[in-house]
């Protein structure tokens, strides 16, 4: 072997040596460990408090301490009299908020707290929806085109007789007390500008088997009312009524009171009386309406479809 070959060999030898303890250095090498932080606040009502971690004291209560690492923590909020504390997982990129509770003794997660009402506010917001599903539904409201095709239905003659028949009922009660009580039925389908007053003067009593007297007068109850009428047709007729009852101070042979009505057609003006005990009802005609006035009440209705009733066999006052 020559001295150049010997050289060589001996180089060789030498780089493979090299290589294997290089690759061993590198191997013993430790591994690189990337740090993970949170954050945490602890919030008290005492002032001066001082918060610690780990038994380590961090800065006073109210501020934020950064570079916490994650994991679990015994954290701590203290005063010169008193401390709470509580072990609290802090996990990456985490802003932990505490609040210490000296009357409770605790020391509580503002994170977990909201959390729970969080819960707390989506099981109450279901059991709300539950139970909307559980109640039965509302009615549905009246549909009034469904109404109208309900008496489209009806023939022709019915649906007028239900509709112009009867103009206005009235009831006159004078035995709820001092003031008479007056109640009217109209059809607003049919009826317009309805307008009613009502007045009342002098003094009264009642005597021990209740009739009503006037102490002092002159004593007498007013009712008015005017209204448009519309009928089948469209043609139209304005109608005013003033009814008036004037009550004595005694008791006469006409009984304790009198009644008047004054009702108008079109400008034109007819007067009716009543001064009897009983109640015995009047009749009067105005233009094609016929008036049924009692001691009790009043009825307006259409001569004409009165005769179509009656005289189909039907009965008027089962409208």
């Amino acid at each position: 072997m020559t001295q150049r070959e010997f050289s060589q060999r001996v180089l060789i030898v030498i780089g493979i040596t090299c290589f294997l303890c290089a690759g061993s250095v590198r191997a013993e090498e430790p591994e690189l460990v990337i740090a993970k932080y949170g954050k945490v606040s602890v919030k008290s009502p005492v002032p001066d408090a001082k918060v610690f971690v780990d038994d380590i004291y961090k800065g006073p209560a109210g501020g934020v301490i950064e570079s916490i690492p994650a994991g679990v923590h015994s954290i701590s909020c203290r005063t010169e009299k008193q401390a709470v504390a509580g072990s609290f997982e802090i996990r990456k990129n985490e802003f932990l908020q505490l609040e210490a509770r000296f009357g409770d003794n605790k020391l509580i997660s503002l994170n977990e707290d909201e959390k729970a009402k969080k819960a707390e506010k989506v099981e109450a917001e279901k059991k709300v929806e539950a139970e909307k599903k559980l109640k039965p539904a509302p009615p549905k409201p009246k549909n009034p085109v469904a109404e109208v095709k309900h008496e489209e239905r009806k023939s022709p003659e019915e649906v007028k007789r239900s509709l112009h028949l009867n103009m206005i009922k009235v009831s006159f009660d004078g035995n709820q007390g001092q003031e008479v009580q007056i109640i009217h039925k109209t059809n607003p389908k049919v009826i317009n500008n309805f307008v009613e007053k009502k007045s009342q003067t002098g003094a009264y009593y009642q005597t021990k088997k209740a009739v009503l007297l006037c102490d002092a007068g002159p004593c007498e109850q007013q009712w008015s009312a005017s209204f448009v009428y519309a009928d089948e047709l469209g043609k139209t007729d304005t109608i005013s009524l003033t009814w008036k009852q004037t009550v004595f101070n005694g008791i006469t042979p006409a009984g304790t009171s009198k009644r008047e009505l004054l009702y108008c057609l079109n400008g034109a003006c007819e007067r009716l009386e009543d001064a009897m005990v009983a109640d015995k009802p009047q009749a009067a005609k105005a233009g094609r309406y016929l008036l049924t006035w009692g001691k009790s009440s009043l009825i307006i209705r259409r001569a004409d479809i009165m005769k179509e009733i009656t005289d189909s066999g039907g009965l008027v006052d089962a409208y």
